[in-house]
């Protein structure tokens, strides 16, 4: 991979429209005091991303990345396992959002973003956004470590927005979290990796899932979901 800036636009959390707008559950946890200083925000996005992210949208890029399963097998796989309606409808919202981008931009396709974008269209696929990043990444060359690498950042990068907004967290308590989550997101591109088939996909922070399932039940929100 050469071209620095390209990735750089894609690694961005705020791309393509705005990532933010969705907490994940995190505010629940916000909302409820649990998590209330950078430290108990750490704490969270740890479980977050190394028990419900790595193994399960870590691991469909991976797959996908390194041509182990089908993108409509993990597609299907992926909205089959997700029990919660809402973070179903914002994955779709900011997978189809992202391959509109891909397609306004005028990114390299090797057809797979052109025949996601349609089964995404025609109802075939539900959407899942790491599976629309995903190929964006292998569209200009970069390497599945750096993929993973990279998503998991924005993830952090996404929560931490969350956090700054809602908790409410300063500038430097945020860069702090952020930076210490460096050893969390290594793990997440190891945890990631391991992954051999369909089978392998599977999550297993219960915490942070329900707190996504409660997200809304909240009497006032300042996230979609």
């Amino acid at each position: 991979m050469s071209d620095v800036a390209a990735f750089l636009q894609l690694a961005d959390a705020g791309f393509p429209s705005g990532a933010f707008g969705h907490s994940f559950g995190l505010e629940t946890a916000i909302v409820e005091g649990r998590v209330r200083d950078a430290a108990s925000l750490e704490a969270w996005i740890e479980r977050y991303l190394i028990f419900a992210c790595a193994t399960a949208d870590g691991a469909a890029m991976a797959l996908l990345l390194r041509g182990r399963a089908a993108l409509e097998a993990l597609d299907a796989r992926s909205c089959g396992a997700q029990p919660n309606a809402e973070i179903r409808r914002a994955n779709t919202h900011l997978a189809r959002a992202t391959l509109d981008a891909y397609a306004a931009m005028g990114l390299p396709d090797d057809g797979a973003i052109a025949a996601y974008r349609a089964a995404l269209v025609d109802g075939r696929c539900g959407g899942v956004h790491a599976l629309a990043a995903a190929l964006g990444y292998r569209a200009i060359g970069a390497a599945p470590e750096t993929a993973l690498a990279a998503h998991a950042t924005t993830v952090v990068s996404a929560c931490a927005s969350v956090a700054a907004r809602a908790v409410p967290l300063g500038q430097r308590d945020i860069a702090r979290v952020r930076w210490h989550l460096r050893a969390a997101i290594a793990l997440f591109v190891a945890r990631a990796g391991e992954a051999r088939g369909l089978d392998d996909l599977r999550a297993s922070a219960v915490e942070c899932e329900i707190d996504g399932l409660r997200h809304r039940r909240l009497p006032a929100r300042l996230f979609a979901s």
